[in-house]
């Protein structure tokens, strides 16, 4: 059996270098994501959802891990496209065997939130919490008789699946 700790800085190794099949191989396909203003309850899902934001890593600094027996704590910051820069994050992966089966995100998303110009009508896209100009949103759907603003079509395909959950947590 493979030490937990190696298993996750895999998967981060694979998630970062934009490997998403090697990555994939690391997660339960039943995977548990939740994080800042989303949720995931598979691993293809997650995966699609968390592509743009991979996109735009520059750089990935391990500040620590923490191991207790299927459970790793990993705390890191992100360095990304401006006007964001560095992002730290702290993240929590059980594992059951060998696969990681729940990833707990915790990030401040202020800096995400606050980028939109005081003069652009921007949203707010109800799987990431990222802000969005309305003008330039990667896609949008309408639901329920409102029209929501996606950042990427990958938060778009998540919303697809389950508008309801999206809605009711914004």
């Amino acid at each position: 059996m493979a030490n937990p700790r190696d298993i996750v800085e895999h998967y981060l190794s694979a998630l970062y270098s934009r490997e998403p099949q090697t990555a994939r191989r690391y997660l339960a396909d039943d995977l548990s994501f939740t994080g800042p203003a989303a949720s995931f309850s598979s691993a293809n899902q997650y995966l699609r959802a968390t592509e743009h934001a991979v996109r735009a890593v520059r750089r990935v600094d391990r500040r620590k891990v923490f191991v207790d027996g299927q459970d790793v704590c990993v705390f890191y910051d992100l360095h990304i496209d401006p006007p964001v820069s560095v992002v730290p994050i702290a993240e929590w992966y059980h594992l059951e065997g060998e696969t990681i089966a729940s990833i707990r995100t915790i990030l401040d998303t202020g800096p995400f939130t606050s980028l939109g110009s005081p003069t652009t009508e921007a949203a707010t896209d109800p799987v990431c919490g990222m802000t969005v100009p309305k003008a330039s949103a990667a896609e949008t759907r309408s639901y329920a008789g409102q029209t929501y603003f996606f950042c990427n079509p990958g938060c778009a395909a998540a919303f697809d699946t389950q508008p309801e959950q999206y809605v009711a947590a914004a």
